[in-house]
């Protein structure tokens, strides 16, 4: 059976792996397995990963695929922490909407919370 998402993106990610005598174009379903194409690939000359044809990694500007890979999660991480904070009642720091923090927790167990 074949289940069509309910959501797209409208985004395209593409892989292009260049070779002595080629270009290999690949399509990627997301970030992370255009960087596993990228591991994948052997005898490559560059490599690059484009988002919607615009170039966010190339070999050649970027180092290796794992050093960037390692920026990529980072930033990741750190726009995803600032995207989820939300206001704390007890006024900690570290508490996100998706990840909240232990008396945030305990007030949601007991049934006090504000619907958030």
């Amino acid at each position: 059976m074949d289940i069509q998402p309910t959501e797209t993106t409208g985004r395209t990610i593409s892989v292009k792996l260049f070779h002595r005598h080629g270009v290999d174009t690949e399509q990627a379903d997301s970030i992370g397995d255009a960087i596993a194409t990228v591991k994948d690939a052997s005898d490559l000359d560059e490599a690059k990963i484009l988002q919607n044809d615009e170039v966010v990694y190339a070999s050649e500007r970027n180092g290796t695929i794992e050093n960037w890979e390692r920026e990529w999660e980072r930033e990741k991480r750190r726009l995803s922490a600032e995207k989820s904070t939300w206001d704390c009642p007890h006024g900690t720091e570290f508490c996100y909407a998706d990840d909240r923090c232990i008396d945030c927790q305990i007030d949601r167990a007991a049934g006090r919370t504000d619907g958030r």
